[in-house]
């Protein structure tokens, strides 16, 4: 939240930058508010990248978690599944030889 904020007044300071320096600045001053501007602008767009892109990745890391949870969850209960077969099968072969 406090990231989008800061993108947020970052886009808003720097379109501000630029329009005051149009206006009010002449010659050398006008360029260099336009280069400021532009400065603003670009850490705007960058930062907009970079949040989004962090988002994404811990969106890819929890989504890596579920499935190895999961995994873990189908490997546990293969193996009660496997316990149980074999108690079963000398459940089995001790009936067949009482017999």
């Amino acid at each position: 939240m406090k990231k989008t904020i800061y993108s947020v007044l970052l886009l808003i300071l720097s379109v501000l930058s630029g329009w005051y320096s149009y206006t009010y600045l002449t010659g050398k001053l006008l360029l260099l508010g336009i280069f400021v501007s532009g400065v603003m602008a670009g850490l705007f767009l960058m930062l907009f990248k970079v949040n989004s892109k962090t988002n994404t990745l811990n969106s890819y890391k929890r989504e890596l978690e579920k499935e190895s949870i999961s995994s873990d969850e189908n490997q546990a209960k293969v193996k009660v599944l496997e316990s149980k077969i074999e108690v079963l099968e000398k459940a089995l072969e001790n009936a067949l030889k009482n017999k």
